[in-house]
């Protein structure tokens, strides 16, 4: 698995540097993987183990059924968020292309994967259509595939995306880009300031505060609108 791993990285690297006439790609493609990584793990723990512990089990899901629901859910959210990194990406300008940037991360993410047909359509449904409506529609898939979703704070849905947002802002090194995503976050949920550990700052990409879970919080937190 790590040989795979590391052989996909490796390509997503040169890719990227001939791609974006650039030589900081290895940096750049180890920092967002590891980033939209923890955010994806993450985003099912705060669906599923966070669900489970405040709620309890739900005794529809076998063991079985359970498994391919988190494989399922979290191939969509790698998806959404490879979506709404292509979107910052573009806007941001740290791309020189937002298509080429979304299939250049879903190869990344992804793999062999990346050229399924339905795949690929999903992804394309998502870059399609607007901030709100991307929001929605990931909603509306993981209240299909994955019910336990409906249980959560809603506000989770609105930080996910701005989370990675703030992970492909840390990968190009735009320090101002993030901040101003993580004020955006401050807004939405002013207790992320409120943690002793971190005090709601940006950590770099892959490390998670060990007690309030920056940068996507536990349902204490999340509950706290």
């Amino acid at each position: 698995m790590h040989n795979r791993n590391d052989a996909k990285r490796r390509n997503a690297t040169d890719e990227f540097n001939e791609h974006e006439n650039r030589t900081d790609g290895d940096r750049v493609t180890n920092s967002l993987a590891s980033g939209l990584t923890l955010l994806r793990d993450l985003f099912y723990r705060r669906l599923h183990d966070d669900v489970e512990r405040i709620i309890g089990q739900d005794s529809m899901l076998v063991p079985v059924s359970r498994s391919k629901s988190e494989a399922v859910t979290k191939l969509e959210t790698e998806l959404y968020q490879i979506a709404e990194s292509a979107v910052v990406a573009g806007a941001a300008d740290y791309t020189s292309d937002e298509a080429w940037f979304a299939q250049w991360l879903i190869r990344l993410r992804l793999g062999a994967s990346a050229d399924n047909v339905k795949i690929q359509k999903r992804l394309a449904d998502y870059t399609a259509r607007d901030d709100q409506d991307r929001r929605l529609a990931l909603t509306n898939v993981l209240a299909r595939i994955f019910p336990e979703s409906r249980r959560v704070p809603l506000i989770l849905f609105r930080l996910f995306p701005l989370s990675a947002r703030i992970a492909t802002a840390l990968a190009f090194d735009d320090c101002s880009g993030a901040k101003s995503l993580r004020d955006r976050q401050v807004e939405l949920l002013p207790a992320i300031l409120d943690c002793r550990e971190c005090r709601g700052e940006l950590l770099a990409n892959g490390q998670m505060c060990p007690v309030c879970a920056n940068p996507l919080w536990k349902w204490e937190i999340l509950a706290s609108v």
